[in-house]
């Protein structure tokens, strides 16, 4: 947050009513050396409101462009919190690189529009703001294909988009998110119109230590493990190895059984997997 905080009432109303007029007095009014700090402060809460004719106006009147990587950049933060693609229009057009702006808090926009199914949000972000798919950070710890799964506003366009518009899959493990869920049409996508690594085995969960920690596998194992019969056989049809075995050398085969499901049991067993 900027040290600096002006007139912190009349601020807030002039941005939150629209009114350029009033905050050019305001900045009229303020002292040279703490202008710099009005400005940012302004750019800030009219980022967060969507106030796109003042926020516009703060980069005219001399706020400046962060150059290089950023880390927990406050007008970052802000105009991920607005989820407008107005707000990133403006942020464009006046020079920031959206690729090299990070937060501990929201991960970066396109995390955050997954999160939240937002699929114009992500459409603007890709196509006009030059954001790389394959650059993305986790909003809280889950990356952005991921939360399109298992989120609270689940989206398959939004991998859609994603993917026409570069993501390649190269880390992420949101197809073993969609088998385990046994989400059939996400993982399909995933498998057939991208380009999922079916031997992958890092966890999609957030925080590896929490959730069954020794229990990382691939889409096949995850999918076993919690009972997933269309995205077993799916995923066997696909040429997902059976012969998997996690760290602690459990195969496929224990992990159906302690799915409970026999059916996954008997496809492994016809694979020739029966340890």
């Amino acid at each position: 947050m900027s040290p600096f905080t002006p007139q912190p009432n009349s601020l807030e109303k002039a941005i939150s009513e629209s009114d350029l007029a009033a905050v050019q007095t305001l900045y009229a009014g303020t002292a040279p050396a703490q202008q710099p700090a009005f400005l940012a402060k302004t750019a800030e809460r009219a980022a967060r409101r969507a106030q796109i004719t003042i926020l516009d106006w703060c980069f005219r009147a001399g706020l400046a462009v962060p150059q290089g990587e950023t880390l927990n950049n406050e007008l970052y933060d802000q105009a991920c919190f607005s989820r407008s693609p107005a707000v990133f229009e403006v942020l464009a057009a006046h020079g920031w690189d959206l690729n090299a702006h990070h937060s501990e808090f929201v991960g970066d926009a396109l995390s955050l529009a997954a999160y939240h199914g937002d699929t114009a949000l992500a459409e603007f972000l890709l196509e006009h703001g030059g954001v790389d798919p394959n650059q993305a950070w986790g909003y809280q710890e889950h990356e952005a294909g991921v939360w399109a799964v298992v989120g609270p506003h689940r989206s398959p366009e939004f991998l859609r988009t994603m993917l026409s518009h570069g993501w390649k899959q190269a880390d992420s493990t949101a197809h073993i998110a969609a088998a385990e869920h046994g989400d059939m049409e996400i993982l399909r996508l995933l498998v057939e119109a991208g380009s999922a690594k079916l031997e992958a085995t890092d966890p999609w969960w957030g925080n590896p230590t929490e959730i069954e920690a020794d229990r990382w596998g691939t889409a096949l194992y995850r999918a076993a493990l919690k009972g997933q019969e269309d995205a077993v056989a799916y995923l066997l049809e696909k040429g997902a190895d059976p012969s998997f075995k996690d760290e602690k050398g459990r195969s496929c085969a224990w992990a159906a059984r302690e799915g409970g499901s026999q059916r996954i049991v008997e496809m492994l067993e016809e694979k020739g997997v029966k340890e």
